[in-house]
């Protein structure tokens, strides 16, 4: 099987568990949205998102260098140096982490600074632990991991409340996402082995500082990516308060579940083999890896955001509570913001592979500066949903920003026939989903008939243009098999 094929077949394993997994986490925030409060998933959210920035501020370098060098360094020594390497590191910055909440808990008295700090945790360990799996084909379990993560992020929470609803406080959504997650760090350590390699005296200095020559530079970048994809939520929740925010942060979680499913569901078939045809056959190699994985990404991407956008009323109207509606209009907006955003991702691989990271640092930088200002005169002028805008003048400022620079160095290139047989089916899906949003049924029944419609037009438009003929061939050539 060429190493196209193999990747092809790695991303599509991983789009359905994606996707799969996609639909738990949107299963989760509308049944946060029923048994608790809309004061009380605001704070889940709010905590949620500090989580996340934190991790993006302090800890997102060691996980992009891991991901760089593990495959190497796996074929060295079963990555012994690395994990020994990695793990103190890990726990120095949870330390720190846990003493900067203990002492904001101390101020404040709010356990939720506690609860976080323990969030930060798991999250951290199965984020990281999790991509390390993928990057070294321990495909299935990292599968079996993400989706058992999901489910009990959604079971959890249920049982903690005990099935009531109108629940007043975060705790059990926070305790459920800390179990959650701290189940699939421990089956991920176990999975890679780390009992038996993990020693104290195989810490290296060179592999230290070999990742820090790496990931440094990214710090800058993880600090403008988390206030490119938060600003605008720290903004609504400082202007707005608790419950509005709780309406625009779940809303705007939707498409970044999804989109977040998508893109790291197909990024994961494909950049292990990029970064292998880079190593071992070269740069043409790697640009063809690289330009069929964008295209890959473009085939599910571009009918997420039309279809979503079409349906995003009897969407909110289905999955969540009374009220949550209000903030439907983000659900397209954060959409095609999540489209710039897997694109730009794609972009910056170029830097990555040449090893060269600084550059994304002042392109992350220019992007961040316009997406505070947009946002800030936006939410002022429009209210919380100029924060979606805002997100989208931004992100495709950073795509825009990044082609043009990175070209110089390895810039992937889809041909324009491709892109407008794909975007033409795309549009004409989120068209057909649209027309039956229209129709005098219930909300469920017109959020089904428009995800089925949809769905249907994009695949015959596929077929027609000839762009699915490949993988048509493929999948026909699998069922004859069997």
């Amino acid at each position: 099987m060429s190493e196209k094929s193999t990747m092809t077949r790695n991303a599509m394993l991983f789009l359905p568990a994606k996707i799969a997994e996609g639909v738990l986490l949107m299963a989760m925030s509308s049944l946060y949205s029923h048994i608790l409060t809309k004061s009380a998933v605001g704070l889940f959210n709010a905590t949620n998102m500090m989580v996340n920035f934190t991790f993006l501020l302090i800890a997102a370098w060691m996980s992009n260098s891991n991901t760089r060098y593990v495959a190497e360094e796996f074929k060295k020594d079963r990555a012994s140096r690395l994990f020994s390497t990695i793990a103190p590191i890990y726990f120095l910055l949870c330390a720190v982490v846990t003493v900067v909440c203990a002492g904001l808990f101390c101020m404040t008295r709010q356990t939720y600074f506690l609860l976080g700090a323990v969030m930060f945790w798991t999250y951290t360990a199965f984020t990281i632990l999790n991509n390390t799996m993928v990057q070294l084909s321990i495909i299935r379990p990292a599968i079996l991991l993400s989706l058992t993560s999901a489910s009990l992020k959604l079971i959890m929470a249920f049982l903690f409340v005990g099935g009531k609803a109108g629940f007043n406080s975060p705790t059990p959504a926070i305790l459920a996402n800390i179990i959650a997650d701290g189940v699939g760090a421990i089956g991920a350590v176990f999975c890679l082995g780390m009992p038996r390699v993990v020693r104290p005296r195989f810490f290296s200095g060179e592999m230290l500082r070999k990742l820090l020559k790496f990931g440094v530079p990214l710090m800058g970048v993880a600090l403008c990516t988390a206030l490119l994809n938060l600003i605008d939520r720290f903004l609504v929740l400082g202007i707005y308060g608790d419950e509005v925010f709780a309406v625009y942060s779940n809303n705007v979680s939707i498409p970044s579940s999804i989109f977040n499913m998508l893109s790291v569901g197909v990024l994961r078939g494909v950049y292990p083999a990029v970064l292998r045809a880079w190593r071992e056959s070269g740069r043409d190699a790697a640009r063809g890896l690289l330009n069929a994985g964008v295209r890959l990404y473009m085939l599910v991407a571009f009918p997420a955001a039309f279809g979503l956008t079409a349906v995003a009323l009897p969407f909110t109207r289905v999955f969540f509570a009374a009220g949550y509606d209000a903030g439907a209009p983000a659900i397209g907006l954060m959409s095609f913001t999540m489209v710039f955003m897997g694109l730009t991702e794609y972009a910056n691989k170029g830097f990555e592979l040449e090893q060269n990271t600084r550059p994304v640092i002042l392109n992350s930088a220019l992007a961040t500066l316009v997406k505070i200002v947009s946002s800030v005169v936006l939410i002022r002028t429009m209210g919380f949903l100029g924060g979606a805008v805002g997100s989208v003048i931004a992100l495709a400022s950073y795509f825009l920003i990044t082609s043009i620079r990175v070209r110089r160095y390895f810039m992937w290139k889809v041909p324009m026939p491709t892109f407008i047989r794909i975007f033409g089916s795309a549009a004409l899906c989120g068209a057909a989903a649209y027309a039956c949003t229209l129709l005098p049924l219930s909300n469920l029944l017109r959020l089904a008939l428009a995800i089925a419609a949809g769905g249907a037009v994009y695949v015959l438009c596929l077929l027609i243009s000839g762009e699915a003929r490949e993988e048509a061939a493929q999948l026909t050539k699998k069922l004859r098999r069997r």
